[in-house]
Protein backbone atom coordinates (compact mmCIF):
# COMPACT_ATOMS: atom_id res chain seq x y z
CA UNK A 1 0.00 0.00 0.00
CA UNK A 2 2.89 1.97 0.69
CA UNK A 3 4.65 1.50 -2.63
CA UNK A 4 1.79 2.37 -4.04
CA UNK A 5 1.16 5.58 -2.36
CA UNK A 6 4.53 6.79 -2.65
CA UNK A 7 4.71 6.30 -6.49
CA UNK A 8 1.58 8.43 -6.60
CA UNK A 9 3.49 11.23 -4.75
CA UNK A 10 6.44 11.03 -6.59
CA UNK A 11 4.29 11.26 -10.17
CA UNK A 12 2.29 14.12 -8.63
CA UNK A 13 5.49 15.58 -8.12
CA UNK A 14 6.83 15.03 -11.48
CA UNK A 15 3.42 16.06 -13.40
CA UNK A 16 4.26 19.52 -11.81
CA UNK A 17 7.85 19.68 -12.48
CA UNK A 18 9.55 18.18 -9.85
CA UNK A 19 13.17 15.91 -10.66
CA UNK A 20 13.75 12.93 -8.38
CA UNK A 21 17.02 13.43 -6.40
CA UNK A 22 19.13 12.16 -3.66
CA UNK A 23 18.22 12.90 -0.12
CA UNK A 24 21.54 15.18 0.03
CA UNK A 25 20.77 17.63 -2.91
CA UNK A 26 16.68 17.41 -2.55
CA UNK A 27 14.87 20.55 -1.74
CA UNK A 28 12.13 18.31 -0.65
CA UNK A 29 12.36 15.19 1.46
CA UNK A 30 9.28 12.74 1.48
CA UNK A 31 9.00 9.99 4.41
CA UNK A 32 6.32 8.02 3.67
CA UNK A 33 5.56 6.06 6.45
CA UNK A 34 4.01 3.28 7.99
CA UNK A 35 2.78 2.61 11.96
CA UNK A 36 1.17 -0.89 11.82
CA UNK A 37 4.41 -2.03 13.92
CA UNK A 38 6.10 -0.32 16.59
CA UNK A 39 9.74 -1.11 15.32
CA UNK A 40 8.49 0.83 12.08
CA UNK A 41 7.28 3.79 13.45
CA UNK A 42 10.37 4.24 15.47
CA UNK A 43 12.74 3.43 12.14
CA UNK A 44 10.65 6.00 10.83
CA UNK A 45 10.79 8.43 13.28
CA UNK A 46 14.43 8.21 13.54
CA UNK A 47 15.26 8.94 10.20
CA UNK A 48 12.85 11.83 10.29
CA UNK A 49 14.79 13.26 13.09
CA UNK A 50 18.20 12.50 11.25
CA UNK A 51 17.06 14.30 8.33
CA UNK A 52 15.63 17.08 10.24
CA UNK A 53 19.24 17.55 11.55
CA UNK A 54 20.88 18.48 8.55
CA UNK A 55 17.71 19.81 6.83
CA UNK A 56 18.35 23.68 8.20
CA UNK A 57 21.88 23.95 6.73
CA UNK A 58 20.64 22.47 3.19
CA UNK A 59 17.64 24.76 3.30
CA UNK A 60 14.88 21.28 2.95
CA UNK A 61 11.41 20.96 3.33
CA UNK A 62 10.72 17.85 5.34
CA UNK A 63 7.26 16.31 4.71
CA UNK A 64 6.08 12.99 6.65
CA UNK A 65 3.58 11.94 5.11
CA UNK A 66 1.37 8.07 6.11
CA UNK A 67 0.27 6.67 8.62
CA UNK A 68 2.77 7.95 11.34
CA UNK A 69 2.26 11.44 10.43
CA UNK A 70 -1.66 10.78 10.53
CA UNK A 71 -1.88 9.62 14.46
CA UNK A 72 1.55 11.77 15.68
CA UNK A 73 1.76 14.38 12.99
CA UNK A 74 1.03 17.26 15.39
CA UNK A 75 3.40 15.91 17.96
CA UNK A 76 6.32 16.09 15.10
CA UNK A 77 5.49 19.63 13.96
CA UNK A 78 5.54 20.78 17.49
CA UNK A 79 8.87 19.43 17.82
CA UNK A 80 10.28 20.88 14.63
CA UNK A 81 10.89 17.51 13.26
CA UNK A 82 9.08 17.85 10.39
CA UNK A 83 7.60 20.68 8.37
CA UNK A 84 4.78 19.02 6.79
CA UNK A 85 3.04 16.56 8.10
CA UNK A 86 0.17 14.74 5.70
CA UNK A 87 -2.13 11.49 6.72
CA UNK A 88 -2.97 9.40 3.78
CA UNK A 89 -6.31 10.59 3.02
CA UNK A 90 -4.24 14.22 1.66
CA UNK A 91 -0.87 12.65 0.32
CA UNK A 92 -2.17 12.59 -2.82
CA UNK A 93 -2.83 16.32 -2.69
CA UNK A 94 1.25 16.74 -2.17
CA UNK A 95 2.02 19.29 -4.62
CA UNK A 96 -0.74 21.61 -3.82
CA UNK A 97 -0.18 21.22 -0.02
CA UNK A 98 3.60 22.25 -0.66
CA UNK A 99 2.36 25.17 -1.98
CA UNK A 100 0.07 26.26 0.73
CA UNK A 101 3.18 25.51 2.89
CA UNK A 102 5.00 27.99 0.89
CA UNK A 103 2.17 30.62 1.15
CA UNK A 104 0.54 30.59 4.40
CA UNK A 105 3.07 28.55 6.41
CA UNK A 106 -0.17 25.58 6.56
CA UNK A 107 1.44 22.56 8.45
CA UNK A 108 -1.01 20.04 9.60
CA UNK A 109 -2.81 17.69 6.32
CA UNK A 110 -4.40 14.94 8.84
CA UNK A 111 -8.26 15.30 8.39
CA UNK A 112 -10.28 12.11 7.67
CA UNK A 113 -13.15 14.32 6.55
CA UNK A 114 -14.55 12.30 3.13
CA UNK A 115 -14.98 15.87 1.89
CA UNK A 116 -10.97 15.58 2.18
CA UNK A 117 -10.61 12.73 0.86
CA UNK A 118 -7.97 12.27 -2.39
CA UNK A 119 -8.35 9.13 -4.55
CA UNK A 120 -5.98 7.26 -5.15
CA UNK A 121 -7.35 5.87 -8.97
CA UNK A 122 -6.39 9.33 -11.74
CA UNK A 123 -7.86 7.83 -15.53
CA UNK A 124 -5.49 10.48 -16.80
CA UNK A 125 -2.86 9.72 -14.69
CA UNK A 126 -1.68 6.52 -15.68
CA UNK A 127 1.28 6.15 -12.92
CA UNK A 128 4.39 4.09 -14.66
CA UNK A 129 6.97 2.93 -12.00
CA UNK A 130 10.45 3.94 -13.68
CA UNK A 131 12.25 0.72 -12.84
CA UNK A 132 9.84 -1.41 -13.43
CA UNK A 133 7.75 -0.04 -16.36
CA UNK A 134 5.69 -3.65 -17.15
CA UNK A 135 4.27 -3.47 -13.53
CA UNK A 136 2.12 -1.80 -11.75
CA UNK A 137 0.48 -1.93 -8.12
CA UNK A 138 -3.37 -0.34 -8.06
CA UNK A 139 -4.98 0.65 -4.72
CA UNK A 140 -8.48 -0.75 -5.55
CA UNK A 141 -9.74 0.46 -1.48
CA UNK A 142 -8.58 2.67 0.94
CA UNK A 143 -8.83 2.23 4.84
CA UNK A 144 -10.60 -0.59 7.03
CA UNK A 145 -13.65 -0.50 8.99
CA UNK A 146 -13.09 -4.82 10.91
CA UNK A 147 -11.44 -3.57 14.20
CA UNK A 148 -9.05 -6.12 14.80
CA UNK A 149 -8.05 -5.35 18.38
CA UNK A 150 -4.41 -5.65 17.30
CA UNK A 151 -4.40 -3.16 14.29
CA UNK A 152 -3.92 0.30 14.11
CA UNK A 153 -4.66 0.42 10.39
CA UNK A 154 -8.50 1.50 10.68
CA UNK A 155 -7.47 4.46 12.84
CA UNK A 156 -4.37 5.91 10.56
CA UNK A 157 -6.10 5.20 7.27
CA UNK A 158 -9.86 5.47 8.50
CA UNK A 159 -13.16 3.40 7.47
CA UNK A 160 -13.40 1.45 4.23
CA UNK A 161 -13.43 3.33 1.09
CA UNK A 162 -13.91 1.67 -2.67
CA UNK A 163 -13.16 2.75 -5.86
CA UNK A 164 -15.67 2.96 -8.70
CA UNK A 165 -15.21 -0.42 -11.04
CA UNK A 166 -15.55 1.62 -14.10
CA UNK A 167 -12.83 4.52 -13.34
CA UNK A 168 -10.32 1.29 -12.03
CA UNK A 169 -11.06 -0.70 -15.11
CA UNK A 170 -10.92 2.37 -17.44
CA UNK A 171 -7.35 3.38 -15.62
CA UNK A 172 -6.46 -0.90 -16.11
CA UNK A 173 -7.12 -0.14 -19.74
CA UNK A 174 -4.79 2.60 -20.00
CA UNK A 175 -1.90 0.59 -18.02
CA UNK A 176 -2.17 -2.28 -20.88
CA UNK A 177 -2.14 0.28 -23.26
CA UNK A 178 0.90 1.69 -21.97
CA UNK A 179 2.72 -2.05 -21.71
CA UNK A 180 1.96 -2.80 -18.66
CA UNK A 181 1.36 -6.29 -18.01
CA UNK A 182 1.39 -7.39 -14.71
CA UNK A 183 -0.68 -5.83 -12.11
CA UNK A 184 -1.09 -6.07 -8.37
CA UNK A 185 -4.77 -5.22 -7.08
CA UNK A 186 -4.43 -3.58 -3.60
CA UNK A 187 -6.67 -3.34 -0.52
CA UNK A 188 -6.48 -3.73 3.40
CA UNK A 189 -9.02 -6.28 2.53
CA UNK A 190 -9.70 -6.72 -0.52
CA UNK A 191 -12.59 -8.92 -0.38
CA UNK A 192 -14.61 -6.33 0.98
CA UNK A 193 -14.43 -4.30 -2.63
CA UNK A 194 -17.85 -2.64 -2.93
CA UNK A 195 -19.75 -3.48 0.11
CA UNK A 196 -19.72 0.17 1.34
CA UNK A 197 -21.08 1.75 -2.35
CA UNK A 198 -22.80 -1.45 -3.58
CA UNK A 199 -20.30 -1.75 -6.50
CA UNK A 200 -19.58 -5.42 -8.01
CA UNK A 201 -18.27 -7.59 -5.16
CA UNK A 202 -14.23 -7.95 -5.26
CA UNK A 203 -14.91 -11.69 -7.61
CA UNK A 204 -16.37 -9.43 -10.34
CA UNK A 205 -13.60 -7.38 -10.58
CA UNK A 206 -10.96 -9.47 -10.39
CA UNK A 207 -12.46 -11.38 -13.57
CA UNK A 208 -12.89 -8.33 -15.63
CA UNK A 209 -8.80 -7.50 -14.79
CA UNK A 210 -8.61 -10.88 -15.54
CA UNK A 211 -10.31 -10.50 -19.27
CA UNK A 212 -7.74 -7.81 -20.20
CA UNK A 213 -5.77 -9.77 -22.31
CA UNK A 214 -2.50 -7.41 -22.38
CA UNK A 215 -2.12 -8.55 -18.43
CA UNK A 216 -0.46 -11.81 -18.09
CA UNK A 217 0.08 -11.59 -14.33
CA UNK A 218 -2.48 -10.33 -12.03
CA UNK A 219 -2.50 -10.88 -7.82
CA UNK A 220 -4.07 -8.93 -4.87
CA UNK A 221 -3.09 -8.45 -1.40
CA UNK A 222 -4.56 -8.57 1.11
CA UNK A 223 -7.80 -11.77 2.01
CA UNK A 224 -9.70 -11.85 4.95
CA UNK A 225 -11.14 -14.75 5.73
CA UNK A 226 -14.04 -13.63 6.74
CA UNK A 227 -14.97 -12.28 3.36
CA UNK A 228 -13.73 -15.13 0.87
CA UNK A 229 -16.39 -16.24 -1.54
CA UNK A 230 -16.67 -19.42 -3.51
CA UNK A 231 -17.00 -16.76 -6.32
CA UNK A 232 -12.76 -15.66 -5.87
CA UNK A 233 -12.08 -19.43 -5.65
CA UNK A 234 -14.02 -20.20 -9.70
CA UNK A 235 -12.29 -16.62 -11.13
CA UNK A 236 -8.79 -17.74 -9.59
CA UNK A 237 -9.51 -21.50 -10.84
CA UNK A 238 -10.87 -20.10 -14.16
CA UNK A 239 -8.07 -17.66 -15.35
CA UNK A 240 -4.46 -18.23 -16.34
CA UNK A 241 -3.42 -15.32 -15.62
CA UNK A 242 -4.18 -14.97 -12.36
CA UNK A 243 -1.31 -15.94 -9.76
CA UNK A 244 -2.47 -18.87 -7.73
CA UNK A 245 -1.24 -17.41 -5.03
CA UNK A 246 -3.14 -16.72 -2.29
CA UNK A 247 -2.56 -14.38 0.95
CA UNK A 248 -4.41 -15.15 3.58
CA UNK A 249 -3.58 -14.14 7.20
CA UNK A 250 -4.54 -16.52 10.09
CA UNK A 251 -2.99 -14.90 12.92
CA UNK A 252 -3.81 -17.82 15.38
CA UNK A 253 -4.95 -20.65 15.18
CA UNK A 254 -6.80 -20.69 18.65
CA UNK A 255 -10.45 -19.91 18.19
CA UNK A 256 -10.63 -18.03 21.60
CA UNK A 257 -7.97 -15.88 20.56
CA UNK A 258 -9.58 -15.55 17.18
CA UNK A 259 -12.26 -13.73 18.88
CA UNK A 260 -10.31 -11.51 21.15
CA UNK A 261 -8.79 -10.06 18.45
CA UNK A 262 -12.10 -9.42 16.83
CA UNK A 263 -11.26 -11.91 13.54
CA UNK A 264 -15.11 -13.09 12.36
CA UNK A 265 -14.20 -16.46 11.86
CA UNK A 266 -13.51 -19.59 13.27
CA UNK A 267 -10.43 -21.89 12.65
CA UNK A 268 -13.11 -24.45 11.11
CA UNK A 269 -14.18 -21.55 8.47
CA UNK A 270 -10.48 -20.91 7.58
CA UNK A 271 -9.75 -24.68 7.08
CA UNK A 272 -12.80 -24.88 4.73
CA UNK A 273 -11.21 -22.12 2.32
CA UNK A 274 -8.09 -23.70 2.30
CA UNK A 275 -9.83 -27.05 1.19
CA UNK A 276 -11.36 -25.72 -1.26
CA UNK A 277 -8.55 -23.62 -2.46
CA UNK A 278 -6.66 -26.95 -2.93
CA UNK A 279 -9.55 -29.10 -4.22
CA UNK A 280 -9.44 -26.00 -7.32
CA UNK A 281 -6.10 -26.68 -8.47
CA UNK A 282 -2.29 -26.19 -7.48
CA UNK A 283 -2.12 -23.34 -5.23
CA UNK A 284 0.26 -21.05 -2.93
CA UNK A 285 -0.60 -20.35 0.34
CA UNK A 286 1.08 -17.51 2.14
CA UNK A 287 -0.08 -16.20 5.74
CA UNK A 288 0.18 -13.78 8.86
CA UNK A 289 0.74 -15.30 11.95
CA UNK A 290 0.88 -13.21 15.95
CA UNK A 291 2.01 -15.15 18.69
CA UNK A 292 2.23 -13.58 22.40
CA UNK A 293 -1.17 -11.84 21.81
CA UNK A 294 -2.49 -10.63 25.27
CA UNK A 295 -4.53 -13.63 27.00
CA UNK A 296 -2.22 -16.34 24.44
CA UNK A 297 -1.92 -20.03 26.64
CA UNK A 298 0.39 -22.00 25.94
CA UNK A 299 -2.34 -24.37 24.51
CA UNK A 300 -3.49 -21.70 22.28
CA UNK A 301 -0.04 -21.12 20.88
CA UNK A 302 0.65 -25.45 20.29
CA UNK A 303 -2.79 -24.59 18.18
CA UNK A 304 -1.50 -22.34 16.16
CA UNK A 305 1.49 -24.91 15.41
CA UNK A 306 -0.82 -27.36 15.04
CA UNK A 307 -2.98 -25.49 12.34
CA UNK A 308 0.31 -24.50 10.24
CA UNK A 309 1.22 -28.06 10.13
CA UNK A 310 -2.03 -28.67 8.60
CA UNK A 311 -2.01 -26.27 6.41
CA UNK A 312 1.75 -26.39 4.97
CA UNK A 313 2.41 -22.55 4.23
CA UNK A 314 4.65 -21.69 1.20
CA UNK A 315 5.47 -18.53 3.12
CA UNK A 316 4.94 -17.22 6.51
CA UNK A 317 4.72 -13.30 8.08
CA UNK A 318 5.46 -14.22 11.75
CA UNK A 319 5.27 -11.25 14.77
CA UNK A 320 5.73 -11.08 18.17
CA UNK A 321 2.18 -9.17 19.42
CA UNK A 322 3.29 -5.56 19.73
CA UNK A 323 1.13 -3.76 20.96
CA UNK A 324 -0.11 -0.40 19.14
CA UNK A 325 -1.33 2.32 21.80
CA UNK A 326 -5.16 3.81 20.42
CA UNK A 327 -5.82 -0.42 19.92
CA UNK A 328 -8.05 -2.01 22.19
CA UNK A 329 -5.35 -5.06 22.43
CA UNK A 330 -3.12 -2.29 23.99
CA UNK A 331 -5.09 -2.38 27.27
CA UNK A 332 -6.27 -5.77 27.24
CA UNK A 333 -4.99 -7.95 30.53
CA UNK A 334 -2.70 -11.00 30.57
CA UNK A 335 -0.33 -9.16 28.23
CA UNK A 336 2.17 -11.78 27.62
CA UNK A 337 5.86 -11.34 28.62
CA UNK A 338 8.27 -10.10 26.00
CA UNK A 339 10.54 -13.36 26.53
CA UNK A 340 7.73 -15.85 26.22
CA UNK A 341 6.92 -14.19 22.83
CA UNK A 342 10.15 -14.57 21.82
CA UNK A 343 10.19 -18.09 22.11
CA UNK A 344 7.13 -18.80 20.90
CA UNK A 345 7.88 -16.58 17.88
CA UNK A 346 11.54 -18.54 17.42
CA UNK A 347 9.55 -22.21 17.23
CA UNK A 348 7.02 -20.93 14.44
CA UNK A 349 9.88 -19.38 12.60
CA UNK A 350 11.65 -22.57 12.56
CA UNK A 351 8.63 -24.93 12.38
CA UNK A 352 7.57 -22.99 9.04
CA UNK A 353 11.04 -22.85 7.31
CA UNK A 354 11.06 -25.91 7.08
CA UNK A 355 7.62 -26.15 5.64
CA UNK A 356 8.99 -23.53 3.29
CA UNK A 357 11.96 -25.77 1.81
CA UNK A 358 9.60 -28.35 1.46
CA UNK A 359 7.32 -26.71 -0.43
CA UNK A 360 9.91 -25.12 -2.79
CA UNK A 361 11.57 -28.52 -3.37
CA UNK A 362 8.08 -30.30 -4.58
CA UNK A 363 8.01 -27.82 -7.28
CA UNK A 364 11.56 -29.25 -9.18
CA UNK A 365 11.06 -30.35 -12.45
CA UNK A 366 7.93 -28.77 -13.02
CA UNK A 367 7.23 -26.08 -15.67
CA UNK A 368 6.07 -22.64 -15.00
CA UNK A 369 5.87 -18.79 -15.82
CA UNK A 370 7.94 -15.57 -14.36
CA UNK A 371 8.55 -11.96 -15.40
CA UNK A 372 11.96 -11.54 -14.02
CA UNK A 373 12.29 -8.15 -12.15
CA UNK A 374 15.74 -7.37 -11.09
CA UNK A 375 19.55 -9.08 -11.63
CA UNK A 376 20.10 -11.09 -8.85
CA UNK A 377 21.77 -9.57 -5.34
CA UNK A 378 24.62 -12.43 -5.71
CA UNK A 379 25.06 -12.50 -8.96
CA UNK A 380 25.00 -10.35 -12.08
CA UNK A 381 24.86 -12.82 -14.08
CA UNK A 382 21.28 -14.06 -12.80
CA UNK A 383 17.78 -12.99 -13.01
CA UNK A 384 15.58 -12.77 -10.37
CA UNK A 385 11.76 -13.13 -10.07
CA UNK A 386 8.62 -14.60 -8.69
CA UNK A 387 6.94 -17.55 -10.01
CA UNK A 388 2.74 -17.68 -10.31
CA UNK A 389 2.80 -19.32 -7.47
CA UNK A 390 4.82 -16.69 -6.14
CA UNK A 391 8.49 -18.37 -5.46
CA UNK A 392 11.11 -16.52 -5.73
CA UNK A 393 13.64 -18.04 -8.94
CA UNK A 394 16.35 -17.51 -10.40
CA UNK A 395 17.30 -17.81 -13.82
CA UNK A 396 20.37 -17.86 -15.97
CA UNK A 397 19.57 -15.02 -18.44
CA UNK A 398 20.54 -11.73 -19.48
CA UNK A 399 19.65 -8.15 -18.42
CA UNK A 400 17.35 -7.66 -21.95
CA UNK A 401 15.21 -10.26 -20.62
CA UNK A 402 14.29 -8.32 -17.46
CA UNK A 403 10.30 -7.39 -17.56
CA UNK A 404 9.97 -10.12 -19.91
CA UNK A 405 7.75 -13.27 -20.02
CA UNK A 406 9.46 -15.93 -19.72
CA UNK A 407 8.12 -19.89 -19.75
CA UNK A 408 11.21 -21.94 -17.54
CA UNK A 409 11.87 -25.29 -16.09
CA UNK A 410 12.76 -25.65 -11.80
CA UNK A 411 15.70 -27.62 -11.61
CA UNK A 412 16.76 -26.72 -8.29
CA UNK A 413 16.65 -25.12 -4.94
CA UNK A 414 19.48 -22.80 -3.34
CA UNK A 415 18.33 -22.12 -0.20
CA UNK A 416 14.82 -20.85 0.23
CA UNK A 417 15.29 -19.83 -3.93
CA UNK A 418 14.20 -21.64 -6.58
CA UNK A 419 16.54 -22.12 -9.64
CA UNK A 420 15.13 -22.40 -13.33
CA UNK A 421 16.39 -22.47 -16.88
CA UNK A 422 14.94 -20.58 -19.70
CA UNK A 423 12.61 -23.67 -21.89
Amino acid sequence: MNKSDSALIQAKLEEAGYLSAPAEEASVVIFNTCAVRNNAERRAVARITQAKSYAKRRKQLIVTAGCVAQSRGEELVKKKLTHIAIGPYESPAIVEIIERYQKRHETLFVSQDRRDFQGRIHPSLPVIDHDKPWQQWITITHGCGNFCTYCIVPYARGPLYSFSSPMILEYLHRLADNGVMEIMLLGQNVNQYGQDTGDIPFSALLEKCAQIEQFRKIGFLTSHPKDFSDDLIRVIRDYPNIAKSVHLPLQSGSDKILDLMNRKYTLSRYMRIIEMLKSAGEHSISTDLIVGFPGESEEDFNATLRAVETIQYDEAFMYAYSPRTGTPGSTMADQIDSNVKKERLAALITLQRGISVTKLEAQVGKETSVIPEVFSKKSGNDLAGRTMLNHPVIIHAPESLIGKLLRIKIEGVAGATLRARII
